[in-house]
């Protein structure tokens, strides 16, 4: 049976001013996580054997010796595009960080930590998420999700057509929900609030107008507007 294609990691630990960080009396860490795999480590399909893909639970000890540390390349053990990646730290002799980053590595090679190109997972494209902003694209049947940002949520949707329905998920009892409908240049264009929506205000008609208005969640699964009312 072929061997399972495997990274070598080298590292020399440098601080900073690129002075070595370990000594054997005062030795520095390096500590190897791989993220995305749950609790369990992966068994390579094909192969008997388990990668050496962690350092946890312990870190990984630097003396001035450079380290060599094999562990599987992510285009063996990612179970799906993007959802693997190693989460790397160096850690001075009094367990401080000073370095961290997130790393993917594939095919057969050394890499050395000092020259590795750090991972930048994509950003999501529906929604856009900034700063507890969801920029929802149109849709005629638009779907919220409310797990989509923490804490306070607004929704933005520019109307370019009308929504004939809606429906909000992944919501819970106290949060604060905003939706924020703004009209294109041509206007008059409708939308359906989801089912949970009590009592919503009227959709500003004009163009390129904007209709904003916030919801708290009943412990019922409704959403009520914060301007008050009666409600059945």
């Amino acid at each position: 049976m072929a061997l399972t294609p495997q990274i070598t990691l080298t590292a020399s630990l440098l601080d900073l001013n690129g002075n070595q960080l370990g000594s054997a009396g005062s030795p520095a860490y390096l500590r190897i996580a791989l993220c995305g795999f749950g609790q369990s480590l992966p068994r390579v399909a094909g192969t008997a054997m388990i990668g050496s893909v962690a350092s946890w639970p312990g870190d990984i000890a630097y003396t001035g010796t450079a380290l060599s540390i094999k562990l599987w390349g992510n285009d063996v053990i990612t179970p799906g595009p993007g959802t693997t990646y190693y989460s790397i730290a160096v850690l001075d002799a009094n367990r401080n960080i000073i370095q961290s980053g997130a790393y993917q590595f594939s095919g057969t090679q050394t890499v050395d930590l000092s020259t590795a190109t750090p991972y930048i997972p994509a950003a999501p494209t529906n929604p856009t998420v900034i700063g507890g902003v969801a920029i929802v694209p149109y849709s005629a049947a638009p779907i919220f999700n409310c797990s989509s940002s923490s804490g306070l949520l607004t929704f933005e949707m520019t109307l370019t057509g009308n929504v004939a329905s809606s429906t909000i998920i992944n919501f819970g009892a106290g949060e604060l929900i905003t939706f924020a409908l703004i009209q294109d240049s041509t206007g008059s264009r409708t939308f359906a609030w989801p089912a949970q929506v009590q009592n919503a205000a009227a959709i500003n008609a004009a163009a390129n107008s904007r209709t904003v208005q916030t919801f708290y969640v009943g412990s019922n699964g409704n959403l009520y507007p914060l301007s008050g009312g009666t409600y059945n």
